[in-house]
């Protein structure tokens, strides 16, 4: 049997009809004291109004239980608990609008409790709207804010969307724009509501509930610090933790019907919580019980807390707060810590090492799901039962939302089988197939706790005089470093001695921990979010592990530079995974082009299937992290991978299936920065890469270099206030607007922070560079000179003022981080080695741009140089290299080939992209004729004298040529070199949208 929906005009004749029908009993079934009950109306009257607009009420289609349209409530539920919304209205396996029914004889507009009721599920579900309906009037309300106690029936209700079973047909348009199944699954939904989806975390609720939970977090740490002198804050903070968890789980239990409602608060009125504990233990054998046989806790505060845990002081549906949801106001949770002062007064902070990492942010579900899409498919065929060795992995899973969401995955591909679901085969499910490691034991504790409800459904059946029900899941959820091995004390004994660094290192044997899987092979599927860590903060708070990862004996690849964790945990996942699984990771996207990442490349290359590539647009909302999502298998492939280039971050968010694939030959997967294009692109850079005659960064022809890295730009530029030409000294400012004269020789007009322009001609400078160094000219048949850093001697002879206003910042030179240490002479550069390639012509380009941004430079100019973000690079064509400085400006500046370097390059927001050597250095050099090069080389002159013109022109007539006559003049250069390539107007067309 299927479900045939209704279109909206097929749809008006039927509910006239059942309208027709309810006008012939409304008098009866509405009167004050009818036995026409909530059940019966359910069944005459709103199971098929939900049909006619066009919800599958009884599952006609035969999806999966967590996928169906419409999920109905049978069960009653005990006086006074909230449990779930009569009906379930879903997409695509998500709650979408709760419906609450009640029978026809209650007065709805007088209903406090009903109204409070629906507004509770749509707030607990994150849904904008909620309905309450008995047939004879039904009353869409706004459900995106707290209910509060004395709310009226009428707060909430939105204006315009009551409707009485006689206006049902007059205004059945307005019905189904904002309640049929076709508006749900379209954008009208959100426009109709004028509501925008907030990120995953960020809803109302999110912030409510993890507003309730840091405050009973804060007063059970109280309490158990008082009560517990002995213990540190950590494990202070480690049993409260344990100890919410317990609560919340039979929380849920008695709003879900599984056990009795009020239980939990009576047993704390009573002050025999243990005993309830206790039982608990007994019933559900989960470990989640066992917390109060070592710790005290002050019994006045935990009746307290678990007094909040019901209405009215708690505003939510503790039945639908579903394991995803939890995960991700947990993360938010578990970004903070409990400390505890010098008296034990308690209080909640952030994890530092986090909060100098970005933070903790959530993993949109979109994201979730696109991973799983990408790499269990392959290892659950549909219909079919699983394989017994199947496991999946998560291996940084932190508060475990890709573990709930593969346990749901598996039972739904279970039932497809046609084979019974029950709570035993919810554990054998989890038990066999789930595992997941993190550093945090806390967030273990919540990924166990989140799997547990998933396995603990909705099955009241015998749970509650029922034994050990639940699965213990301590071994398939293990606390530890994914990163760190056994081998930590070997490799690094003098750490291991100090029990702080061992424990911040918390090394992990994968043999111990999953010995049956390593055994069969490795794993069938890892799938994550890892965290995004840079070298820097780890060495600032994590020491002992990267003191670990930097030990050439642990077997890194990953770690030269300026490395990010990520990178090793794809190294780890790798080695982890079986020869026929699947990896599919969120992680970052300068994994295509960083250096560091050169030999994480080379190993992953290789093994690549799929890579959908987000460019500068933001999967996490409030950072600005560019990622991408990788998928590789356990093998070597030999055929090509696929990219997929992302236009609409939130449309794919929405519908992970979509995108375009294009083709990336396997070649084209070394160490070497990553050309990540369309198929059309792709196509138009092969065309370029035919037709060069070299690469820019081949021998002889041209060099990419850094500008000055004095490891302290705000000390050594300073700004000029007074420059007179006869002086020895030019009167400067520092960056705290101190005034010094510094002796002219030691002193370098520099470029800091000038926008250039394309085809631009000589910036002029706006700093000047303390420049301590001797350069002296290249030895005969050498091509590079020397620099010598000035001695003290020579500074107090030649240069007294430059040398005092050093000393006067030496406190701040001597904390730089640089290598080798200077010793005594702290007024050295952090890196000195371009510092003999300044002088001589060359090109100064903005490092990070939207636009080509390369000028020529004649005058010896310096520049702050560095990373991504430059803000400079400088480039300067070999002595033997046919190209001038002038053609080498048109041939970057060309749109063919910035798009080549974007291709390569990491993008960030706004369309910049990164122009540094490793970017620059694969441009191919097209064939171009000794006049072809004139040409361009009076072409890009012409143009760049018409810049310096424009720059003090005042007369519009003349501005308004001088800007006409240098488009012309690109135009021709870019002909030049488009027909150098052998392009066609449209691929330079395509590569210049």
């Amino acid at each position: 049997m299927t479900f045939e929906r209704l279109s909206r005009e097929e749809a008006r004749a039927p509910l006239a009809r059942l309208v027709e029908a309810y006008r012939t009993q409304a008098d009866q079934i509405e009167a004050s004291g009818s036995a026409y009950s909530e059940a019966q109306v359910r069944l005459d009257f709103l199971d098929k109004m939900l049909q006619i607009l066009g919800w599958d009420v009884f599952n006609q289609a035969g999806k999966a239980q967590d996928a169906r349209d419409v999920v109905v409530e049978q069960s009653l539920v005990e006086d006074g608990s909230t449990g779930r919304p009569d009906y379930r209205l879903r997409v695509g396996g998500r709650d979408w609008i709760p419906w609450e029914a009640k029978k026809p004889s209650i007065n709805l507009a007088a209903s406090q409790r009903s109204a409070h009721q629906v507004r509770l599920y749509g707030f607990t579900l994150q849904r904008p709207i909620g309905v309450l309906t008995n047939f004879s009037e039904t009353i869409i309300y706004n459900c995106t804010f707290e209910v509060q106690g004395e709310d009226g029936p009428d707060v909430g209700a939105i204006p315009g969307c009551r409707f009485r079973w006689d206006e049902y047909v007059d205004r059945f348009d307005d019905l189904w724009d904002r309640l049929s199944y076709e508006a749900a699954i379209s954008g009208r939904f959100y426009e109709v509501l004028d509501y925008e989806e907030p990120p995953r975390g960020e809803s109302p609720f999110d912030k409510t509930f993890l507003a309730h939970f840091r405050r009973w977090r804060l007063q059970l740490a109280q309490t158990v610090a008082d009560e517990n002198p002995a213990l540190p804050a950590a494990e202070v903070g480690r049993r409260t933790q344990r100890l919410l968890n317990a609560l919340l789980f039979l929380r849920v239990c008695e709003d879900r019907n599984i056990s009795r409602y009020k239980d939990l608060l009576r047993s704390a009125e009573n002050a025999r919580i243990f005993d309830e504990f206790e039982r608990a233990d007994r019933v559900f054998n989960a470990g989640l019980f066992s917390v109060l046989k070592t710790t005290k806790v002050g019994s006045s505060v935990l009746r307290k807390v678990v007094t909040e845990l019901y209405w009215p002081q708690s505003k939510f549906a503790y039945a639908l707060l579903e394991p995803d949801t939890l995960s991700a106001v947990y993360e938010q949770y578990l970004a903070e810590r409990v400390v505890l002062d010098s008296n034990r007064k308690a209080s909640i902070v952030a994890k530092p090492e986090l909060t100098h990492s970005g933070g903790v942010v959530p993993t949109p579900m979109g994201v979730v799901d696109a991973l799983l899409d990408a790499s269990l498919p392959a290892q659950l065929p549909p219909g079919t039962t699983l394989a017994s060795d199947l496991s999946v992995l998560d291996p940084a899973c932190g508060s475990g939302v890709f573990l709930v969401r593969t346990l749901q995955r598996l039972i739904a591909a279970v039932e497809l089988t046609g084979e019974t679901i029950d709570l035993d085969l919810r554990a054998t499910l989890a038990k066999q197939h789930v595992f997941g490691v993190d550093i945090d034991g806390e967030a273990v504790e919540v990924a166990r706790l989140s799997l547990l409800l998933v396995v603990l459904g909705s099955d009241t059946g015998e749970v509650r005089n029922g034994q050990n029900i639940l699965p213990d899941l301590s071994k398939n959820v293990q606390t530890g470093n994914s990163l760190v091995g056994p081998d930590f004390d070997r490799l690094l004994p003098t750490m291991a001695m100090i029990p702080e660094a061992r424990a911040e290192a918390a090394p992990f044997d994968w043999q111990t921990a999953f010995p049956q899987v390593l055994a069969g092979g490795g794993f069938s599927c890892i799938v994550g979010n890892p965290p995004y860590i840079r070298i820097q903060v780890l060495n600032e708070y994590l020491t002992a592990q990267l003191a670990y990862y930097q030990d050439a004996r642990s077997g890194f690849r990953s770690t030269s530079g300026s490395f990010d964790v990520y990178m090793l945990f794809i190294e780890k996942c790798l080695a982890l995974l079986a020869p026929s699984g699947m990896m599919a990771l969120i992680v970052k996207s300068s994994l295509l082009t960083s250096p560091s990442a050169t030999a994480l490349r080379e190993l992953l290359g290789p093994r690549l299937v799929e890579l959908v590539h987000f460019g500068a647009q933001q999967v996490f909302p409030g950072r600005s992290t560019y990622t991408c999502l990788v998928i590789a298998t356990g093998t070597v492939q030999t055929g090509p991978a696929r990219l997929i280039p992302i236009d609409d971050v939130d449309a794919f968010l929405r519908q992970p299936s979509i995108g375009r694939p294009t083709i990336v030959e396997r070649s084209e997967l070394t160490g070497a920065p990553w050309a990540m294009a369309s198929a059309e692109a792709a196509r138009a850079f092969a065309a370029m890469d035919r037709a060069a005659v070299a690469r820019l960064g081949d021998e002889g022809w041209v060099k990419v270099f850094v500008g000055v890295q004095t490891s302290a730009d705000a000390i050594y530029y300073l700004k000029v206030v007074h420059d007179d030409d006869a002086s020895p000294w030019i009167k400067v400012k520092d960056a705290i607007d101190r005034t010094w004269e510094i002796e002219r020789g030691i002193l370098r007009k520099a470029v800091r922070d000038v926008r250039l322009a394309a085809y631009g001609a000589e910036p002029e400078p706006d700093y000047v560079l303390l420049f301590p160094y001797e350069i002296t000219p290249p030895a005969k048949g050498r091509r590079r000179g020397q620099s010598r850093l000035l001695s003290n001697c020579d500074l107090k002879e030649n240069y007294p003022n430059a040398l005092a206003y050093l000393e006067a910042n030496e406190v701040k030179l001597r904390r730089r981080s640089i290598s080798p240490n200077p010793g005594p002479s702290f007024w050295a550069y952090g890196r000195s080695q371009s510092l003999t390639a300044l002088d001589t012509p060359k090109i100064i380009n903005r490092t990070l741009s939207v636009v080509p941004q390369y000028v020529p430079d004649r005058s010896g100019l310096v520049t702050p140089g560095g990373g991504d973000g430059g803000p400079y690079t400088l480039l300067r064509p070999a002595p033997e290299c046919p190209l001038t400085i002038d053609a080498v400006i048109a041939l970057l500046s060309h749109p063919a080939v910035d798009a080549y370097i974007a291709s390569r390059s990491k993008e960030y927001r706004g369309a910049y992209v990164v122009h540094r050597r490793a970017t620059l250095d694969p441009v191919p050099i097209p064939p171009l004729t000794g006049s072809e090069i004139a040409e361009l080389t009076a072409r890009v002159q012409e143009a760049q004298a018409l810049e310096l013109r424009l720059r003090t022109e005042q007369d519009t007539r003349i501005i308004k040529a001088a800007r006409e006559r240098r488009m012309v003049v690109i135009g021709e250069i870019n002909e030049v070199i488009t027909a150098a390539y052998g392009l066609t107007s449209e691929q330079l067309r395509f590569l210049q949208e």
